[in-house]
């Protein structure tokens, strides 16, 4: 099956007065200096054509008609790892968002999901953030769905990764609050109260040395977004590759207004962060089977093997 090759986009804008075409740029990574056809045709706010000189304001509502061609066509060969008639469980790799979003709606892992195994219910059951690579489940029907979030929920599945860092890790239990400030210039980034309730937990099950890095096996307990990335780099032992948790918020910053890895290439080392979901383990709702998912990805080990080079 495929889905329709247009997409709209519709919805209230509530920000603070801007240009369009700047808004446009940051949030869809739309040139207009390259296709300025594209705001009279596929752009309209309050129902009306737009141009180069709208302005957006807060409280106007925006439609975008987003089409299949203004993405890269990126190809994709589905892992399967575990399939039964509820669930199916796939290998996800380091390069695509599970839930579709605005630069990524047709290569979002749903939607290519759903195309490739001809089901238009499949639900990922859980999420892995987009640079994660690793096991992901998704439900086959409604209501294989609500059993197994219920399982993800009560904290009734257990999720192992791998990471490596810069540093090494000394804690055996990362735990506290996590939570967002305006403080940071990055608005998306998670900071750890380890002082307030312990609403997230990390256990470190093991450690060594990788290169001149440092390769960890580790349990989330809890599964908070950017848990994994936030706790290690609340701690000084940001994951190899994260953009986002490196100790310097500037290079973050600079690769997401250029998006050119080569400039931050020598102090990220890797394109992409290193951390990978290995396993899950759980009994089935249904069968009471014990289930365990492995993800020995071959990409994963060659991507941590590039760390032992010499000139990384």
């Amino acid at each position: 099956m495929n889905f329709p090759d247009t997409k709209i986009f519709k919805y209230r804008y509530d920000y603070e007065s801007q240009p369009l075409v700047d808004f446009l740029s940051n949030r869809y990574r739309i040139k207009i200096s390259k296709d300025k056809d594209i705001l009279e045709d596929r752009v309209f706010i309050n129902g009306q054509q737009t141009s180069s000189e709208s302005i957006i304001k807060s409280g106007d509502v925006l439609e975008y008609v987003h089409h299949r061609a203004d993405e890269k066509s990126i190809p994709l060969n589905f892992e399967t790892l575990y399939e039964d008639e509820y669930i199916i469980a796939i290998s996800k790799p380091d390069f695509l968002p599970v839930i579709p979003s605005n630069q990524f709606y047709f290569n979002s892992l749903v939607i290519k999901a759903k195309e490739y195994f001809s089901n238009p219910d499949l639900t990922p059951l859980h999420r892995l953030d987009i640079e994660t690579s690793g096991i992901l489940l998704f439900g086959k029907t409604k209501a294989s769905r609500k059993l197994f979030q219920l399982l993800f929920q009560n904290q009734k599945i257990t999720k192992y990764y791998q990471a490596i860092t810069y540093r090494k890790i000394k804690a055996k239990i990362i735990s506290g609050t996590l939570y967002t400030t305006p403080y940071s210039d990055i608005y998306t980034k998670y900071f750890l109260d380890s002082s307030g309730p312990d609403s997230s937990t990390t256990r470190i099950i093991k450690q060594c040395c990788w290169g001149k890095y440092h390769r960890v096996w580790c349990q989330p307990i809890t599964g908070k977004t950017n848990q994994i990335r936030a706790h290690f780099s609340a701690i000084g032992s940001p994951i190899v590759g994260d953009k986002k948790y490196y100790f310097d918020e500037s290079i973050y910053l600079d690769w997401y207004l250029n998006r050119d890895f080569k400039r931050i290439e020598q102090k990220m080392k890797l394109e992409r962060q290193a951390l990978h979901c290995y396993q899950l383990v759980f009994d089935h709702p249904v069968t009471s089977n014990n289930i365990t998912i492995q993800d020995n990805n071959v990409l994963w080990q060659k991507k941590i093997d590039t760390l032992l080079t010499p000139n990384h």
